[in-house]
């Protein structure tokens, strides 16, 4: 009886014990099938979806004369020789369609057991919208994993007058991989980014994302100064002085008339065009104070003898403008008209 007792005794704690273990399995097996769904899987995997008009490359392993390229029509399918019926192929994920593919071939008994793999080689479902001061801009199709850095260089690389910064307005894959609204917008530091000093700006980016890369602030002067143009502040919060601003026009031609210097602050919707004079020679003495030139402000230096209204002088300034050079560090682009 006492033996009995042990035996029943340890039978039921072997039961217990194997419960536990079987709890706790279950119990891991669930959290870790309920992590991807919220970690955004479904969005890598939407955003890896196939498209109409992609190209797609189909190897089967054993039975190559079955696999090749296919093109997904207008309809969204493709269609394989030997089968009676379109597989559908947009909004499918390559390994979803990979089964797709085996499990048509097995209902049609054309093959037993096929291993079917499905890569996208050319995408043209999924874009990223490059903008701004780049090269080419334009639409380009996301083929593969792509950074910032990467739909740059698909865009040619930043203009030399470009800004600092890159503005990259989310899309619908993107809003939901990073669980942010569609249309927000995220600044990102080109200049870090690009010399690698900030690689966490070089974020993933991903179908109907918008980057749209800043035009640099300008101050322009033109007139009668050595190598009149537009100049591109490297800070634009701080300004540019007029002595500055002078000494990158290279100083005043031999007709300069610098004692009836004009800033044309150009209007806004608030204000309207405001005209300046200024003494550059009382500046340049000594004898009055600098002033800070603001981003797309003109200093216009007239022309000795040259006897105009200050309006007048306004819109010559503002006819000088158009088409000029601009100038930055080491670097020039357009030209003079």
């Amino acid at each position: 009886m006492h033996k009995a007792s042990e035996y029943k005794n340890i039978s039921l704690s072997f039961v217990l014990v194997l419960s536990l273990l079987f709890s706790a399995d279950v119990k891991i097996v669930f959290a870790q099938s309920e992590g991807p769904v919220k970690t955004n899987s479904r969005a890598v995997e939407n955003d890896n979806a196939i498209a109409a008009g992609d190209i797609l490359s189909v190897s089967v392993a054993d039975a190559p004369e079955w696999g090749g390229k296919f093109r997904v029509n207008d309809t969204g399918t493709i269609e394989m020789g030997g089968l009676t019926k379109p597989i559908q192929a947009e909004g499918r994920t390559p390994n979803e369609l990979s089964r797709d593919i085996s499990q048509a071939l097995i209902d049609a008994k054309q093959l037993r057991d096929p291993r079917i793999n499905v890569f996208i080689e050319e995408s043209h479902g999924r874009t990223v919208t490059v903008l701004g001061a780049v090269l080419k801009p334009a639409s380009y199709p996301l083929q593969k994993r792509t950074t910032v850095l990467d739909a740059l260089s698909m865009a040619g690389g930043a203009l030399p007058g470009a800004g600092g910064t890159i503005t990259v307005v989310r899309g619908p894959a993107s809003a939901e991989a990073t669980g942010t609204a569609v249309g927000s917008a995220q600044i990102i530091d080109m200049s870090r980014v690009v010399s690698g000093g900030d690689l966490s700006g070089n974020v993933q980016v991903r179908n109907g994302d918008v980057l749209n890369v800043s035009t640099a602030k300008v101050v322009y002067v033109v007139g009668a100064v050595i190598k009149p143009g537009g100049f591109t502040l490297a800070d634009p919060s701080a300004g540019l002085s007029v002595v500055k601003a002078v000494s990158l026009a290279e100083g005043f031609s031999q007709v300069a008339s610098s004692r009836h210097a004009l800033i044309i602050r150009q209007s806004t919707s608030e204000t309207a065009r405001q005209e300046v004079p200024v003494d550059v020679d009382q500046i340049l003495a000594g004898k009055a104070a600098d002033v800070v030139l603001a981003p797309d402000d003109i200093l216009y230096i007239p022309e000795s003898g040259a006897k105009r209204t200050v309006r007048a002088m306004g819109q010559v300034a503002m006819s000088l403008v158009n088409g000029i050079a601009v100038y930055g560090v080491g670097y020039r682009i357009g030209t003079m008209q």
